[in-house]
């Protein structure tokens, strides 16, 4: 009642002061606290300038000197700042793990191919993260995911919401190369000689300037903030994999359409299993050093692939999992996703 009383208008207060003792018994009869006190007091002001004699009556004598104790006012600042900086340091999104990057400021755009065939990507922001396996003794690791090191990528970049599908594929290059027949499934079969070959087409129908996406920029895009073995977490007894990726235990022995499962952070799908991944890079051991924008070497005999398969265990679908394929060579178990 008293803090209803506070936001009446002049005029309703007029019409109450003859209310005044009802106030002032009521706010004594119940346990106010003094913050509820000096609302009651600040009404009684507006309503009736004879009330301010009657502080002592609504407050009590001890409260009244507790409330001009400058000690008082000093620990009721101090809880504040220590509330809000605890309010103001709460990451907008959490783990039960404290896992979490910066969290990712997912942008969307959609890019039309022929035949009126989509091609959606995801913006994912500039940003340093630590590449490679995050601990030594990292549950499945190998020995080529390590040393673990920083990586910062100075500029975002746009990655491909799923794999390139089939009916992407055929939209640009007029044909379909892959085993496992299905217009959303990703598209395989195809070496990372032709996929240079499908950019080099689309490219030249959109204008714009697709490639695949660098190790680091894959790994970065995949964790999506995360600093576990997989984008949804460290799962050790690999009991969440199958809401997230098809692979070896789950997949029937077959790609499946892009997007049946859960996307990672930045909102990217099936970055773990479904088909293995290109990458732009020759393959090679980890330098130890930070290094900002890598691509890798020069040259070698193998490229990278990521990210694990329909057919693979699911340690290889870990975020850090490294693996290296011919740059000729085909199969039913790789495929790829667009970066620019």
């Amino acid at each position: 009642m008293v803090k209803d009383a506070y936001l009446e208008s002049d005029w309703q207060c007029d019409r109450k002061r003859n209310g005044m003792a009802v106030i002032v018994d009521m706010a004594r009869q119940q346990n106010y606290n003094p913050m509820h006190k000096a609302i009651a007091l600040f009404f009684l002001q507006r309503c009736n300038r004879g009330a301010i004699g009657r502080i002592p009556e609504v407050w009590g004598t001890d409260t009244m000197r507790d409330f001009f104790d400058l000690r008082y006012w000093m620990l009721m600042v101090c809880v504040l700042v220590i509330a809000a900086a605890i309010i103001g340091c709460q990451p907008s999104y959490q783990s039960n793990n404290d896992d979490y990057d910066d969290p990712p400021g997912a942008t969307e755009e959609t890019i039309m191919l022929p035949g009126n065939v989509p091609l959606e990507m995801v913006w994912i922001p500039a940003g340093t993260f630590l590449m490679g396996r995050w601990y030594p003794d990292e549950q499945d690791s190998v020995s080529d995911e390590a040393p673990q090191h920083q990586v910062t990528l100075s500029q975002g970049f746009w990655m491909g919401k799923y794999e390139v599908t089939q009916t992407q594929w055929e939209a640009v290059m007029g044909s379909n190369p892959a085993y496992f027949s299905g217009a959303n499934r990703p598209v395989e079969w195809v070496s990372w000689n032709e996929v240079q070959s499908f950019i080099t087409a689309l490219n030249s129908l959109t204008g714009e300037t697709f490639r695949l996406p660098t190790e680091a920029e894959w790994e970065y895009a995949c964790r999506g903030g995360r600093k576990t073995r997989f984008y949804w977490g460290d799962d050790p007894t690999y009991t969440q994999i199958g809401n997230y990726a098809w692979y070896g235990s789950n997949s029937g022995g077959r790609t499946h359409d892009v997007g049946t499962k859960l996307p990672n952070g930045f909102d990217l799908y099936d970055m773990s299993g479904n088909v293995w991944e290109w990458c732009q890079d020759w393959y090679d051991a980890y330098s130890s050093g930070s290094v900002t924008d890598p691509t890798g070497p020069a040259s070698g005999p193998h490229r990278v692939g990521r990210g694990g398969g329909w057919s693979s265990d699911g340690a290889y679908c870990r975020s850090a999992y490294r693996s290296s394929f011919d740059p000729s060579g085909t199969g039913d178990y790789i495929g790829f996703r667009l970066s620019r």
